[in-house]
């Protein structure tokens, strides 16, 4: 009942500021390209939200114990649009309302007329694979080099394959041999050791009472910190369906280490993560691809069609009506050619290469946005870098070729060029998955805005969703949330993305010319996931730079 009577006072409160108060509030905090409600129309909302909590106090006791109930009465999710060929407004009402959105009224919005220059990433962005396939395939691979190659028993091998406990976004405590989930703050919401769930108070007996490891804090502080050096040797972020089988074999192969020690105890330190490393980098190692000393490269070579799934054709008509926008695009990857080509060609056809101004291959991120590598020419015929075509970092590259390695300015200077433009009136774009390479260091450090893909957005749009045994786990919970706690990774979104979608195929079920608005200061479209709803996810926006 206090929390409800708390609630319907703060509305009051908000309510009863003058709105020269609340646009100065706005002004003062808020720069960055956003779509900005009618005051009038916030004002009016809030007040009818305010009455029916009001109303709900009094016919209910029990409700008001529930404060999600509570919350969830007073939020409903709407979508603003406005085609920008013709400037006009769809009705936007907005009744879904977290602080800040009542104190300052803003959503996050993305108009790709805004920019000059749109990027994308290949893997999990352009193309998605079917991973009910490459998931059992991943970790198959991994653990097959586990016992074959560094000697584990094979009493690995005859794990079984539990999908509930795959989630994108775990980080692996090497030393430990744990598995953990992190909030927006970087404290530990979930662990296990091996594939136990440990309480709350094996957590806090191990990690403090706050729930912290300092190689996690340093991640949230800064993630490149981490990304090689003392740190990368005891942890590790799984980013990607790539990495995501990594946990299941790491908490297996741990439960392994515990049952051989027997009376000699756990050992103190586990290395377990350092064999893991070296059976990633085997797998998924440019040398590997042609010469089948990788299966899971030799798997893909076979069958392409089993683990890669086709692009949607609107997404072909998306790519050329940007282009006759006069848009630049590029496609960014940190696939070698040959791979990129198999993928791409299998997901959008053979003329893949067609629809992009400057493809770029093997780019090595996030490397690529924070340091200044040279280019090298690639045949893409032979599907290979050509010897001794190092580019000079001065030298502009030239659209329709096929790059590798290289850097981000370069990359931009050369588009810039192309568009008459000085590179600082050239505003840039780029569509990832990845939300540390692709999302955090572009906006972080190269200064341009970044689009979220997270297909697990499809687990509260889409009921066919094929992949929900691969994706939604009740051992890690959903992938945004932990009840009402976000995740580390919903506040990289939140901060760091200009919006988060599900899909390509989602994006381009509009015109390009169609601005998105969000329904929510969060930037995740169509709407929020439920349950960031009433949790207390904030944003301290870092995007919206030229």
């Amino acid at each position: 009942m206090q929390r409800a009577i708390r609630r319907v006072s703060l509305c009051q409160l908000v309510v009863s500021v003058r709105p020269s108060t609340i646009r100065a509030a706005v002004a003062k905090n808020f720069h960055h390209k956003v779509h900005k409600q009618s005051l009038t129309d916030v004002l009016c909302q809030l007040h009818k939200s305010c009455n029916r909590s009001a109303l709900l106090a009094q016919k209910s006791t029990s409700i008001l114990g529930d404060e999600n109930q509570l919350c969830r009465h007073a939020c409903t999710h709407t979508l603003a649009r406005r085609d920008v060929s013709t400037g006009q407004s769809s009705a936007a009402q907005y009744s879904r309302y977290s602080a800040s959105t009542i104190m300052n009224s803003y959503c996050k919005e993305l108009d790709l007329m805004d920019y000059d220059i749109i990027g994308f990433d290949l893997d999990g962005t352009l193309l998605r694979y079917n991973l009910q396939e490459m998931t059992p395939l991943i970790y198959n691979v991994l653990k097959q080099y586990l016992v074959e190659v560094k000697g584990y028993s094979p009493a690995l091998l005859s794990k079984d394959l539990d999908m509930d406990f795959f989630q994108k976004g775990l980080m692996l405590d090497g030393v430990r041999g744990n598995v953990l989930k992190l909030s927006n703050e970087a404290t530990i919401i979930r662990a296990s050791h091996g594939t136990r769930l440990l309480s709350d108070d094996e957590i806090e007996s191990i990690y403090g009472a706050e729930r912290r490891w300092d190689v996690a804090t340093a991640f949230y502080n800064n993630p490149l910190s981490t990304w090689n050096g003392p740190a990368s040797e005891q942890m590790r972020t799984l980013l990607d369906y790539f990495d995501m089988p990594s946990a299941l074999v790491f908490a297996q192969a741990v439960d392994v280490v515990d049952n051989e020690s027997g009376s000699s105890g756990k050992p103190n330190e586990y290395k377990v993560w350092g064999d893991l490393l070296e059976a990633l980098m085997h797998s998924y190692s440019r040398d590997n691809f042609s010469n089948d000393s990788s299966l899971y490269f030799k798997a893909l070579r076979a069958e392409p069609h089993r683990y890669v799934l086709p692009s949607c054709t609107k997404l072909f008509t998306w790519l050329k009506e940007l282009r006759q926008a006069d848009k630049k695009l590029f496609l960014l990857t940190g696939s070698n050619i040959d791979f990129a080509d198999l993928t791409a060609t299998q997901a959008l056809g053979a003329n893949w290469r067609e629809y992009f101004d400057f493809i770029v291959t093997y780019a090595k991120k996030p490397g690529f946005f924070t340091q200044k590598r040279a280019y090298l020419n690639v045949d893409a015929v032979a599907k290979r870098e050509l010897p001794n075509s190092e580019l000079s970092l001065q030298e502009y590259l030239q659209p329709g070729n096929v790059y590798a390695q290289g850097n981000w300015h370069q990359l931009h200077q050369s588009m810039a060029r192309l568009l008459n433009k000085d590179s600082s009136k050239a505003r840039a774009l780029y569509f990832g998955d990845n939300i540390i390479q692709d999302i955090y260091t572009p906006v972080k450090h190269s200064g341009f805005d970044t689009v979220a893909i997270a297909e697990e957005l499809f687990l509260m749009e889409a009921k066919d969703y094929p992949f929900k045994a691969v994706l939604k786990s009740k051992f890690w919970g959903p992938y945004f949330n932990d009840g009402r706690t976000p995740t580390i990774w919903s506040g990289f979104i939140a901060n760091y993305a200009q919006i988060c979608i599900s899909s390509m195929e989602q994006m381009c079920q509009t015109s390009p010319t169609q601005r998105l608005v969000c329904n929510n200061v969060n930037g995740f479209y169509p709407m929020v996931p439920k349950y960031l709803e009433c949790s207390n996810l904030t944003t301290s926006w870092c995007g919206g730079c030229v």
